[in-house]
């Protein structure tokens, strides 16, 4: 049963926006209560569930995410889990690793930003995820690989996991669920999505409310039902008259 003191996190019934902040509770074993909104069905997608409360929540800026934190009250993600980076001192241990971790904040936040407009805006949605995969998600996977190589370190600021680190994982993830491929020209990437997988304190969740939640909500053209990695099957090379010529001799 959820005390009366616990943290509210309130968002969708999907990962989306707050799955960061969520993903930082748990790995702090911060009892909250998980406040969960959903939407109608097609063809509406009514948000009842939201807006009957939206406004007597006592929010300055009425929105989700939400968090109530004791007295203090907050929406918008990026304020959201830089203050449970704060609180839980994991916004790093100088002015210059403050400002990477916002930087990393910002930056994967513009990747899902465009991986927002695919999944709820494209009209044609086959040749629009298909040109952010083949286009613009190499452009931000080079960046945030690069940046690995350059740290060196075994997370994205040091030894020690930041608030950027719950963000980045879990936005690189959405994308690594669209895409199906195998991202093999990012080593780096790989290595860290698998170490973050592999976190005692998250590995257990990981792997089953949050395998189980959508990304995103039931409206979208995808990840409105939870949806897993599968790689794409490399198609063989088609028999050239030569080949078929040698096979036979």
């Amino acid at each position: 049963m959820a005390s009366k003191d616990q943290a509210i996190l309130g968002y969708w019934d999907i990962r989306g926006f707050a799955e960061p902040s969520r993903l930082l509770l748990h790995y702090t074993k911060t009892p909250f209560t998980n406040k969960l909104y959903h939407f109608g069905d097609a063809p509406d997608f009514k948000r009842e569930e939201w807006l009957k409360e939206k406004n007597s929540l006592g929010l300055d800026f009425p929105n989700l995410p939400y968090l109530i934190d004791g007295d203090l009250k907050l929406s918008q993600a990026k304020t959201i889990l830089t203050h449970l980076g704060r609180k839980f001192k994991l916004m790093g241990n100088n002015e210059r690793e403050t400002s990477l971790i916002e930087l990393l904040i910002d930056q994967s936040n513009d990747l899902r930003q465009e991986l927002n407009n695919v999944c709820y805006r494209a009209i044609n949605f086959d040749a629009v995820s298909k040109k952010f995969c083949d286009e613009t998600l190499p452009i931000h996977l080079k960046l945030f690989e690069d940046f690995l190589k350059r740290q060196g370190k075994k997370w994205l600021i040091g030894d020690n996991l930041t608030a950027a680190d719950f963000q980045v994982f879990e936005y690189l993830d959405h994308c690594w669920i669209l895409s199906n491929d195998n991202w093999a020209e990012y080593p780096k990437i790989l290595a860290y999505m698998k170490a973050f997988r592999e976190l005692p304190e998250l590995k257990k969740y990981l792997e089953s409310e949050h395998a189980k939640r959508p990304i995103n909500g039931k409206m979208a053209k995808f990840g409105g039902k939870a949806v897993q990695h599968e790689e794409k099957k490399k198609e063989e090379p088609a028999k050239t008259d030569e080949s078929e010529k040698s096979a036979t001799t």
